[in-house]
């Protein structure tokens, strides 16, 4: 069960002017701006999105080096849905004859059908996760250029 919206974060928070007039945190950590490095156990095609990905958002001004978790979970559920892809085109189809001894016609969806709307549904909540999606572009701001010391050198 959800607990409500996410809580913003702080430097979202100053650069609107507080509008809840809530207390800030002070100490919430500035991880630096920019991608943070590509994990080596990567296959082709999470590294290839890892490439996509870093590309659009490190010019963007929109990520820092402390996104790692959802960056490999946006790159690890694109690369099972191209593989999930990649095997149900070899297949030529999503289901598979499993009749029974007795001779009535059963058609069961492979198990990658399952694995591929799993793996895209993970991969659209990372994007979103990440600013990526139309709707959720609209509720991310660019970190600042005057960026150096987080929230503590926005506050003076």
């Amino acid at each position: 069960m959800g607990r409500g919206r996410k809580p913003k974060p702080t430097t979202l928070r100053v650069l609107q002017g507080n509008p809840g007039k809530r207390a800030l945190n002070h100490e919430e950590p500035d991880f630096g701006v920019g991608a943070p490095p590509k994990p080596s156990y990567f296959d082709k095609y999470a590294s290839e999105e890892w490439d996509v990905l870093t590309g659009i958002l490190v010019p963007a001004r929109v990520l820092t080096k402390g996104e790692i978790g959802v960056l490999v979970v946006a790159c690890d559920a694109y690369a099972q849905f191209r593989h999930c892809q990649k095997f149900l085109k070899d297949q030529g189809s999503l289901s598979y004859d499993a009749s029974s001894a007795q001779g009535g016609r059963n058609y069961k969806p492979y198990p990658e059908v399952a694995q591929l709307n799993q793996a895209r549904r993970q991969y659209l909540s990372a994007l979103s996760e990440l600013g990526l999606t139309p709707s959720a572009r609209t509720k991310v701001k660019r970190i600042p250029e005057s960026q150096a010391g987080g929230v503590k050198k926005l506050l003076g």
